[in-house]
């Protein structure tokens, strides 16, 4: 009791309170779920997301899936939701990266404004470890990270070391206010950024590498500016 009255103090003061949250289980298997978009890189083929019935799902049994289609291993799908516009937010989802095949990279996006232009937290099975992007007009940007206390963390390195594990569900929230970014994995808050390059506002969602098969289940978004 006493962990979780913690972890409630811990989202509250971040901010998590109200907001728009999607866990998929009143779609039909097999489909699209309604206000999502999908899309790649200009040219790209488009990957194929839809829902899927998963017995480990953190909420029930459905969630929103990757499922590789024939994007190349370059690319990055990101499957938009285009119910919530905002500068400022608060951002979580429960992911899990599947173990077949190469390049097993999963991640979130906020401030979404077209496919070269977004944030991207982004998670590797292979490479262990977590990173923190801007993209824009194509490029991606490394954030320089913060650490918060009792992180291990080199001095000048952009991306955390971490050992994600293929077939393991995992929470991701970001919370972003401006120029600075705060990211926690589960309840656990492991780095700050700031960014003065900040964009103006865009959409949420959830991206892939190429041919990643991913899921992903509790996707909420918060609008606070």
């Amino acid at each position: 009791m006493k962990s979780t009255a913690g972890a409630i103090a811990l989202l509250s003061l971040l901010g998590f309170g109200s907001d728009t949250s999607v866990n998929f289980d009143a779609v039909r298997p097999g489909v699209a779920p309604p206000n999502w978009t999908f899309v790649s890189a200009v040219g790209a083929p488009r990957a194929r997301w839809e829902v899927r019935y998963d017995p480990s799902a953190p909420s029930r049994g459905n969630v929103l899936e990757q499922v590789g289609g024939n994007a190349p291993d370059s690319e990055s799908p990101v499957a938009v939701f285009d119910k919530v516009v905002c500068r400022d937010g608060d951002l979580s989802v429960k992911f899990k990266i599947e173990g077949r095949g190469r390049g097993r990279m999963a991640g979130i996006v906020w401030r979404y404004q077209d496919p070269s232009n977004y944030y991207l937290l982004d998670f590797s099975a292979d490479d262990k470890r977590i990173g923190l992007f801007h993209v824009k007009n194509g490029h991606a940007e490394a954030l320089r990270v913060v650490p918060s206390h009792g992180i291990s963390f080199a001095p000048g390195m952009s991306v955390l070391p971490h050992d994600i594990q293929a077939g393991q569900w995992y929470l991701a929230k970001v919370v972003f206010r401006g120029s600075r970014i705060q990211v926690l994995f589960g309840n656990r808050k492991l780095f700050e950024a700031e960014d003065p390059s900040s964009n103006g506002p865009g959409k949420a969602g959830v991206w892939t590498r190429g041919h990643t098969t991913a899921s992903f289940d509790d996707f909420r978004i918060e609008k606070k500016g």
